[in-house]
C-alpha cells in the first residue's frame, strides 16, 4: 500500500481512486497538448476533463 509522507494512502491505493497506475501512465503517454486534447482522454478513461488536466500536469498522482 502506497502512502505519502503523512501516512495517507495515495495513488490507486486511495479509497476514492478511479484510475489504476497503468491507466494514469497510459493517459500521460497519450496526451499531446493541442492535438488530442483533454476531452478525448476524458471520454476514453471515463473521467472529467479537469481530472485529465490535473493528471497530465502532475497536479495529482504525481508519482503515478
Amino acid at each position: 500500500m502506497t502512502r505519502n509522507h503523512t501516512g495517507h494512502r495515495v495513488g490507486e491505493c486511495h479509497h476514492r481512486a478511479k484510475l489504476t497506475t497503468e491507466q494514469v501512465q497510459a493517459m500521460r503517454a497519450e496526451y499531446i497538448p493541442y492535438v488530442n486534447g483533454l476531452t478525448m482522454l476524458a471520454r476514453k478513461y471515463q473521467c472529467s476533463r479537469s481530472t485529465v488536466r490535473d493528471i497530465c500536469n502532475y497536479a495529482t498522482r504525481a508519482t503515478g
